[in-house]
Formats: structure tokens, C-alpha cells, sequence
């Protein structure tokens, strides 16, 4: 697929086929009742050339009946790719504006070749899935002697791909690296298409792939979740207690399961409405989606994991939600990721990339309720001891997938630093780590990281009632071997001014002293500011 290719791949032009062929089906269908109905002469005909015309009037009905489907089939196939052509092209539009904004021609801004080869990608993906679909919906080509070729043999078969065995969903990212490493082109993006749910979830894989196989997963996702939200509404409106007799005084969910099936399903719908506002904002890859637990869980990063020196990975803490969160979130981080950038700029004099994730793959406790139960309190650890070996891994899949060697942060707050704590006990993969406001960090020994030594890093604010509390193993700034970086009002080396920062939830605020500092580490060329 080439850039003039999905240019010239018009959504209106396929709307209007789609309706087109809709209403030429329905017509051709009219004729084939009326052949049929006429053929039976009204018992005003009948012999051996009467059952001869019958006869080849019948098959002549039957394939127009065979050629309306074939009709809809292409129409119900255009009106498939439409509504995903928009996005692309929507996306292709914004890529034309900020190569625009540069004074630069699309095809030629560096910049933006990544974004735009991954466009292109799913370009590609979205007329293999098209492509696909009208060859398992179309006819047999097979011609009957002295019968006539029907139209709708114009759609052969294609000869599918033979799919190779995946790894398991916990094989270890290197091998699975490799494993992918040996597959050609054309098995990599059969893969994406027939196995999205798979490759998106598979440490080791490379970004750019995720990306595409989690995309893809979406609209699925959508749907199903809408299907469980209408059946879950039906069963409590014929339900006493769970429908309406209630609900006009106004009390609901308080009594059955589907109450709160449903409450939890359409926070999976929010959650789905997050994601892809935030990949709207263009510049981001969706490298995990799993809506298997009880509440959704995504990470989205922003930058191209696959290319850039220095990647940033961002834990949140005790009750972030994708739904309630995933955009906050992912601003602060892209304000990191560009502060970074300007860093090494000022450093290297060059134009340096930088990746920076958000990583919500995980249940994260909650309060209020969640309380209640221990994998889903805040005050216990085993929420952050479930989630460790899946943060070790989709660390180490990041180094796997690549052939050379970014360099890697690790960046927890609240809850999220003993998650990251505790997964810096499983991988050699990371160059730094920086816990924001943390009740603990895993472990009271900063040596049992894995991490070169000198390479972690600690910000704790004034009034931050979480770290100060130790949760997990005592307050970590008195561990030794941790580099306190300032929270507190100061300037950089330039004479720029720093905002001091207070309790539990301004560590990343652009503008701030704590976030100049931990975008120093993720670029490696952190420094002190001068209070």
C-alpha cells in the first residue's frame, strides 16, 4: 500500500457502491420471484417441452437469487471498510497538516516516516482483511456444463496462509523475538490479521505490530461489550428487584449480579472510548488491550518503541483506571517524553527520538470497596506481586524486539513504584528507575534492583501522606542507595523557573521541579536544580 494508494481510496465513492449494490440486489431479486413465479405457466402449459423451459427458467431464478447475494456481499463488505477508511484517512489528513505546519512535504519528513509507515500498514492490513472477507464469502468457480457462468465467480478464492503454532502467551520475550524474526512478511501480517488478540498480547513482538493487531482488536472488543451491556439490560428489566419496579424510585444495582456485570461492562465501554480518543491524538501505539479482568487494562505509548534511544515507562498507582485516567495520563507522559527530547537536544545538539508508555496492564488496586478484598486492596501487596512478572516481561520485550540497545526507565508512582519495585527483581532490561510518592518499592535493599548501581532514583513531596506512610516495607527514602531528586520550588541550569510540588498526585505536572527531574533521568543526563 502506497501513500497516492490510500489517498485515492475514496470513503464516499465505497458509501455509495454499498448502497448501489444494496438496491441493484433487491432488484435483481424482484426479477428472480417474478422468472419464478411466471415459470409455472399457471397450468396453462404443460408437456416435455414445458418441463424443458421450466427447468431452465428455475435455474436461471436460482442464479439470480445467487447473483442478489453476491450483490450484498460486496455492498455489506464495502460498508465494512468505510467507517475504517475514515479513520485512516482522517489520520493521513492530520499527518499532512503537521508535515504542512514543518514546510515540509509528507513523503519527505523524516519526522513523521515512522507514523506514516505504520499508517500505511494498516492501509495494507485493512484491504488484506477486505480482500479476505470476499474470498471466504464468495461461490465455487466450479461450471457446470451447459449451465451458464454466474457474475459473482469475478471474486476467486485466494489461497489462505498457512499460520505457524504461536509461542505461549508466557514464553519468554526473547523467544519470541526470535520466533517472529523467522517468519516472512507475508505470514507476519496474515498473523495480524487472523490472530490479533495473540500478537497484541505477545512480549517480544515489535511495537509496530502490537499496534496494529490491538487496533484491530477494538472494534470487536466494542461489540462484544455492547452484546453483554443489551443482554445484561434485558435480563434486569425482566428482573423485580434489578428493573424497573425499583428504578422508578430510584434504586438500581443494588441487588444482582447483572447489576454489577453491567456497571463493570460499561466501564469497559468507557475504557474503550479512552483508548481511542487517546490514539486519536495521533503519534501513539497500543502495545497491550485486555478486557479479561474486571476492569479493562491498556498500554499505550506515545512515540515509536521500536526506533527510539530512550523509552520511559509509566506505572500508575492505586485507583487509576483506564476509563478515568488513561488521557491524564498519557498528556503528562507525552509532556515528559518532549521534555526528554529537549534535554537531549540541548545535550547532543541533535534531534534525539523519544518513546514514553503509559502501562496500565494491570488490575490496580482501588479503594472504597476494593478494600474489601485482598487482591484488590491497596493496603496489600499482592495486586503489585500479580503484576510484577507482567511488567518484567513486556520489559524485556521491548529490548527483545529490537536489534539494538534502548535506553530504558522505569517510572512508578504511589502503588505503581512497588509494582515497579517488584518487577525490577525479575529484569536486566532496565537502565534507570525513578519512584514518584512510593509506599514501598519492593524490597529494602536498593542492590536486589537490577539496575546499574547509582541508577535509582527517589521524589517524594512535602505532605505526601502515601510515601510517608511505608506501607511496604517502611518510607523508602530512608532506604540507602536511592538519589533523592527535588520536589521543592528551584531553577534549571538555564534560570528557567521550577514549581514546587505537594502531596500525592502533581509528580509529573509539566513546569514542575519533580518532572524537569525525572525527565533528566529518562534521558539520562539528570541534574540537580538550584533551590
Amino acid at each position: 500500500m502506497q501513500l497516492h494508494d490510500l489517498a485515492r481510496w475514496d470513503p464516499d465513492a465505497l458509501e455509495c457502491l454499498a448502497a448501489e449494490l444494496g438496491r441493484t440486489a433487491d432488484a435483481v431479486e424482484a426479477v428472480s420471484g417474478e422468472v419464478l413465479r411466471r415459470a409455472a405457466f399457471e397450468g396453462a402449459w404443460r408437456g416435455a417441452a414445458y418441463n424443458s423451459a421450466e427447468s431452465e427458467l428455475s435455474v436461471q431464478g436460482r442464479y439470480l437469487v445467487d447473483q442478489a447475494e453476491s450483490y450484498r456481499r460486496v455492498g455489506g463488505c464495502a460498508q465494512f471498510v468505510v467507517p475504517r477508511l475514515r479513520v485512516l484517512r482522517t489520520e493521513l489528513a492530520d499527518l499532512h497538516a503537521r508535515a504542512t505546519t514543518r514546510g515540509h512535504d509528507l513523503e519527505d519528513d523524516d519526522r513523521l516516516a515512522v507514523p506514516l509507515r505504520a499508517l500505511l500498514a494498516r492501509a495494507e492490513l485493512l484491504d488484506r482483511e477486505a480482500s479476505a472477507r470476499l474470498a471466504v464469502e464468495s461461490f465455487s468457480t466450479d461450471v457446470v456444463a451447459g449451465e451458464p457462468v454466474p457474475m459473482f465467480t469475478a471474486f476467486p478464492r485466494t489461497v489462505p496462509v498457512l499460520l505457524p503454532d504461536l509461542p505461549e502467551p508466557d514464553a519468554d520475550p526473547a523467544d519470541v523475538a526470535r520466533w517472529w524474526r523467522g517468519l516472512d512478511d507475508a505470514t507476519r501480517t496474515a498473523l495480524i490479521a487472523e490472530r490479533p488478540e495473540q500478537i497484541g498480547a505477545l512480549d517480544g513482538i515489535p511495537a509496530a505490530a502490537r499496534d496494529l493487531a490491538n487496533r484491530a482488536v477494538l472494534d470487536g472488543e466494542r461489540r462484544r461489550l455492547e452484546a453483554v451491556a443489551s443482554q445484561l439490560r434485558a435480563q434486569l428489566d425482566a428482573m423485580f428487584l434489578g428493573g424497573t419496579v425499583l428504578a422508578r424510585i430510584g434504586v438500581v444495582g443494588l441487588f444482582t449480579d447483572a447489576d454489577a456485570g453491567l456497571e463493570q461492562t460499561l466501564e469497559k465501554i468507557e475504557a474503550l472510548d479512552a483508548i481511542e480518543a487517546t490514539l486519536a491524538l495521533g503519534d501513539r501505539q497500543l502495545l497491550a488491550l485486555d478486557m479479561s479482568g474486571r476492569e479493562a487494562m491498556a498500554a499505550v505509548a506515545v512515540g515509536d518503541v521500536d526506533t527510539a534511544g530512550q523509552v520511559a515507562v509509566f506505572v500508575p498507582g492505586a485507583g487509576s483506571t483506564v476509563q478515568g485516567n488513561l488521557e491524564g495520563y498519557d498528556a503528562q507522559v507525552a509532556a515528559l517524553r518532549d521534555a526528554a527530547g529537549l534535554r537531549l537536544a540541548g545535550v547532543t545538539g541533535a534531534e534525539t527520538s523519544v518513546a514514553a508508555v503509559t502501562w496500565m496492564n494491570y488490575q490496580a488496586p482501588q479503594w472504597g470497596w476494593g478494600m474489601a478484598f485482598t487482591e484488590r486492596s491497596p493496603v496489600s501487596d499482592l495486586a503489585a506481586r500479580i503484576a510484577a512478572p507482567r511488567l518484567s516481561e513486556f520489559l524485556d520485550g521491548i529490548t527483545a524486539s529490537r536489534h539494538d540497545d534502548p535506553r530504558i526507565t522505569a517510572v512508578g508512582h504511589s502503588y505503581g513504584a512497588l509494582v515497579t519495585g517488584m518487577a525490577l527483581r525479575g529484569t536486566d532490561s532496565v537502565d534507570a528507575a525513578v519512584f514518584l510518592g512510593a509506599p514501598g518499592i519492593g524490597t529494602d535493599d536498593v542492590n536486589d534492583l537490577r539496575i546499574p548501581p547509582g541508577s535509582a532514583y527517589l521524589v517524594e513531596a512535602d505532605c505526601d501522606p502515601v510515601a510517608d506512610a511505608g506501607t511496604f516495607g517502611g518510607d523508602p527514602s530512608f532506604h540507602d542507595g536511592l538519589t533523592h531528586l527535588p520536589s521543592g520550588p528551584g531553577t534549571t541550569p538555564t534560570g528557567a523557573p521550577l514549581a514546587g510540588i505537594t502531596g500525592h498526585s502533581s509528580y509529573l505536572i509539566p513546569g514542575t521541579s519533580s518532572s524537569h527531574h525525572v525527565a533528566g533521568v529518562v534521558a539520562g543526563t539528570a541534574e540537580r536544580s538550584t533551590p
